[in-house]
């Protein structure tokens, strides 16, 4: 495995280090503004304390939250069904109007064919 080098190739992640120098660049302000400002200090610590309750609660979250994904998941199909409808409906009316103006562009070009421009040919 470690002969071929293309083995792990789809699991690495696509930076450089020419792309880690330039995101360290980027945060780079925003470091030197961390120190100085609390509200981001604690803002970082409630998100913090947030993510380990949520995740210490995921099952009680999952049984509340259960019924409302179902009824979003009911109403999602319903309106998936009715855009396909429409998008049919719309699709016919098009294929109808194409065909009537293609029938149209028929009956003028074997109108104007019949005819001839020039009215002497002698």
């Amino acid at each position: 495995m470690t002969d071929n080098p293309h083995t792990l190739e789809r699991y690495r992640l696509p930076l450089a280090r020419g792309q880690l120098k330039h995101a360290r660049a980027l945060i780079a302000p925003a470091l030197r503004y961390a120190p100085r400002n609390p509200l981001l200090l604690a803002g970082a610590l409630l998100l913090g304390v947030a993510g380990i309750l949520a995740w210490r609660n995921r099952e009680r979250i999952t049984e509340a939250a259960s019924p409302i994904l179902e009824d979003v998941k009911v109403r999602g199909q319903a309106l998936a069904a009715e855009a396909l409808v429409k998008g049919h409906a719309l699709m016919d009316e098009a294929r109808a109007s194409s065909l009537a103006l293609g029938a149209r562009a028929a009956r003028l070009r074997r109108g104007d064919a019949g005819r001839s421009s020039v009215s002497n040919v002698y």
